[in-house]
């Protein structure tokens, strides 16, 4: 059996818009000194953990963030730092005091909308000139997924991505005989490992995916899950394919992922007052 991949290049576009809310909603971040303040502590831990701070914007009781992330990180991860770099740094220079209260509300965000992006997702095959009745079989939407589909106790996040993963040298090894089977195992892999399917188109060559996440995993251990475990199913089921067109690898050690959320990173943006 062939090795599993420990490490992927990838190609991609990360953003996700954060919500904290103050202490018990007070006033903590009134006054203009104060949110300076807090620009430059958000600012120097961006720097530090390689995370890239997009645009902000602060009012009394609130901050509201758009980071750029890589894809080893987590949401839980960037969250953790900001919030307890920003809570250690406002005790210590004003008296003790606790600046965020419990909790935040994470979503993603991208160059396009979500439905823009499903849409883009469902066209890849008449785009790509594949046509007829047996392409259908290559098209799942999962009628059982609905988001959010996961629930935290004390935070919200939506955390939508698109994933597209090319077959070893782009070698054409996927059908309509693989196509419903490879689903299903992608839905099983998906419950174990903390993500729901929303949809999936299957080329001959490549793959693309629409899945909505956790913050506690990030867009690497997702596609370290699904090349994987996919590689895995391939070669006990599909073996003689793999033979047949040299493809032993399955896919390529590497991918694209997207964010993709209700609104895009623009429309966040201009939300939060930029130009």
């Amino acid at each position: 059996m062939n090795p599993h991949l420990t490490a992927l290049e990838a190609a991609y576009q990360l953003h996700y818009y954060l919500w904290f809310k103050t202490h018990y909603l007070q006033p903590l971040l009134a006054s203009a000194d104060r949110q300076q303040w807090v620009k430059l502590v958000i600012a120097d831990t961006c720097k530090r953990h390689d995370f890239s701070l997009l645009e902000s914007d602060f009012d009394s009781t609130h901050l509201r963030l758009v980071i750029s992330l890589q894809p080893k990180h987590t949401v839980s991860q960037a969250v953790k730092l900001l919030k307890g770099n920003l809570q250690y740094q406002f005790g210590k220079t004003f008296d003790g005091e606790k600046l965020l209260g419990r909790g935040y509300f994470a979503r993603t965000a991208g160059r396009v909308d979500l439905e823009r992006a499903r849409n883009y997702v469902t066209s890849q095959l008449t785009h790509h000139g594949y046509r007829g009745e047996w392409t259908k079989p290559l098209k799942f939407r999962n009628t059982a997924f609905s988001s959010p589909a996961f629930s935290f106790e004390h935070y919200y996040t939506i955390l939508n991505y698109h994933l597209v993963f090319a077959t070893q040298t782009r070698l054409p090894i996927f059908d309509e005989v693989i196509g419903p089977r490879l689903f299903d195992y992608i839905i099983g892999v998906g419950k174990k490992h903390e993500f729901a399917v929303d949809r999936i188109s299957l080329l001959p060559d490549h793959m693309h995916m629409i899945i909505e996440g956790v913050p506690k995993l990030s867009v690497e251990d997702y596609a370290l899950a699904i090349m994987n475990n996919t590689q895995y199913w391939m070669t006990k089921n599909y073996g003689g394919v793999l033979k047949e067109t040299g493809a032993w690898n399955v896919w390529q050690p590497s991918y694209y992922a997207g964010t993709v959320g209700e609104f895009t990173s623009a429309q966040v943006a201009k939300f939060l007052g930029s130009e």
